[in-house]
């Protein structure tokens, strides 16, 4: 079958060019991403802003990045707005989606993680691409990168630190809902649980006698920090945070497969470490500030040996979990733990 094209489609075409103007060929594709944090957020400021720098510049303006100037849904609805196409793309905060995912929450694993989120997130990118890129745990989308926290530690508010089991279960803590909560709850620990934005009046009131489940910046940004006697830090965290970063299938499928390449070149590992960077620097800025205002503990290995014995079931359940998943779930923890070491060892 002949195919004709009109002399005015060619006339078109060719004037179009003659004046400098976008053709199939050479059309922009432009991707709306979501920052579900305040404007001024660090994510929004550095990190997406830094990505969106880098996607337009190896892509030479082919692919454009758009952020609305605020969030159009709130946290937990980001990846269902992605995928009924509200926006393109965002960030998502995996506890959300824990009932999808199972390979990023081995950042919830308690003591697995680190303070340092750039060793964190790095681990989690290649734990990742290593056991579970092949599963199909992000149905409708391209995952784009994921990122970890800085794990979190112990603060006391009374004059006693918390360097023990016994002392963490004998008084009235905030936790984080999660892993966290459950994990004080599970050794009969009296527990106070909810969004870390409500905890300020919680410990302004005197209603707990310490918290675990948010750092040292977010300790500041809440107005907690002033409250807080000592903080006891252990080698491996109770908690890290772990966010998923990814893009409509649809809307990725409309790239060339070229730029697609080179947007990964920026995506995946690369990403996990620009934001992990950000949180870890943030988180060490933190650290200095409350340095000279209350007592800064390492933890004992007595205490750490009984964390870690007390995280062995959770550890134990993510595992079953993984390899429900057909992933051998030991082995991707193992992983995850021996990068975290050796990006630690790599910074220094």
């Amino acid at each position: 079958m002949t195919t004709f094209v009109s002399r005015d489609t060619i006339t078109a075409l060719a004037l179009a060019c003659s004046l400098g103007l976008p053709t199939a060929a050479s059309a922009e594709t432009k991707l709306l991403f979501n920052c579900f944090w305040p404007s001024q957020h660090f994510m929004c400021q550095k990190v997406l802003a830094g990505w969106k720098a880098d996607v337009e510049r190896v892509t030479e303006g082919r692919v454009i990045i758009e952020m609305p100037a605020q969030s159009m849904a709130p946290p937990p609805e980001q990846l269902n707005s992605v995928r009924s196409g509200i926006f393109d793309g965002a960030i998502q905060a995996n506890i959300f989606i824990a009932n999808e995912i199972t390979g990023p929450e081995v950042a919830f694993v308690p003591f697995a993680s680190a303070l340092d989120a750039e060793a964190n997130s790095v681990a989690l990118w290649r734990t990742y691409e290593t056991y579970f890129a092949d599963k199909g745990e992000y149905e409708g989308l391209q995952l784009l990168g994921l990122f970890a926290t800085p794990g979190v530690d112990f603060y006391s508010l009374k004059d006693t630190p918390i360097d023990s089991l016994d002392a963490a279960t004998s008084r009235k803590m905030w936790a984080l809902p999660g892993t966290v909560a459950d994990l004080m709850k599970s050794l009969d620990t009296p527990v106070v649980a909810g969004p870390a934005v409500q905890m300020t009046e919680i410990i302004q009131r005197g209603v707990v006698d310490g918290y675990v489940g948010i750092g040292a910046a977010d300790s500041i940004a809440l107005n907690t920090a002033p409250y807080v006697k000592s903080v006891t830090q252990t080698d491996r965290k109770i908690n890290a945070g772990s966010f998923s970063f990814f893009v409509n299938e649809r809307a990725w499928t409309s790239i060339s497969e070229k730029d697609r390449a080179l947007i990964m070149s920026v995506s995946g590992e690369a990403f996990a470490k620009s934001a992990g960077k950000v949180w870890a620097d943030n988180e060490r800025s933190a650290w200095e500030k409350l340095a000279g205002t209350l007592e800064i503990i390492p933890a004992s290995e007595a205490f750490e040996a009984e964390l870690a014995a007390v995280g062995k079931p959770y550890a134990d359940a993510w595992i079953e979990e993984a390899n429900a998943a057909g992933v051998d779930g030991e082995a991707a923890l193992a992983f995850f733990r021996a990068e975290v070491d050796a990006n630690l060892n790599a910074a220094h």
